[in-house]
């Protein structure tokens, strides 16, 4: 059986999560409940949720080296029950990636931009830049996250994004 483990990110920093035991479906209904919640992805108290999978052969996260590339291939969930971005990272032994914008239906207009902020404890609130067909509510993230960590894969589209990556290129996704 596949483990997972994911981290909660707020104004505290980030908080590991690993439930035992676990199944898949446990994990898929504990990230649904969190990302549907107005209370708890509030956008200021808690605004991400991250979920990745413990590597082949590994049943607990204090298996996994910090340095692993698995804790760096994740899947996050950002913002608030209302409006988040829902990103992929694929991370390689190179510590090279690939990052990925998840969106509910092909990008229909390129050039239309919308962006969600959320309270990350700074100074000034947090803002991402997406198109409209990247901004989920809890209720449209949560079903797709368990089919993603199946290992069906998002198809993917070069697209240009605010916040590229210095060491890797960012990709835009569909997931349908």
């Amino acid at each position: 059986m596949r483990y997972f483990a994911e981290y909660i990110v707020g104004r505290n920093g980030p908080i590991d999560v690993f439930l035992q035991p676990q199944t898949p479906q446990l994990i898929a209904d504990e990230v649904a409940r969190k990302l549907t919640s107005p209370a708890y992805l509030d956008g200021a108290r808690h605004f991400a949720v991250v979920v990745w999978a413990l590597p082949e052969g590994t049943s607990h996260i204090d298996e996994v080296p910090e340095s692993s590339p698995a804790r760096a291939t994740f899947i996050q969930c950002g913002g608030s029950a209302a409006a988040m971005s829902v990103e992929i990272r694929v991370t390689h032994e190179d510590d090279s990636y690939e990052h990925y914008a998840v969106a509910r239906e092909p990008v229909a207009d390129p050039g239309a931009w919308t962006t969600i902020t959320w309270d990350n404890g700074g100074p000034e609130p947090f803002s991402l830049r997406l198109h409209p067909e990247e901004v989920f509510t809890g209720e449209q993230a949560a079903p797709g996250l368990p089919r993603l960590h199946r290992g069906r894969g998002p198809s993917t589209r070069r697209g240009s994004c605010a916040g590229s990556t210095s060491n890797s290129h960012r990709l835009r996704a569909f997931v349908p």
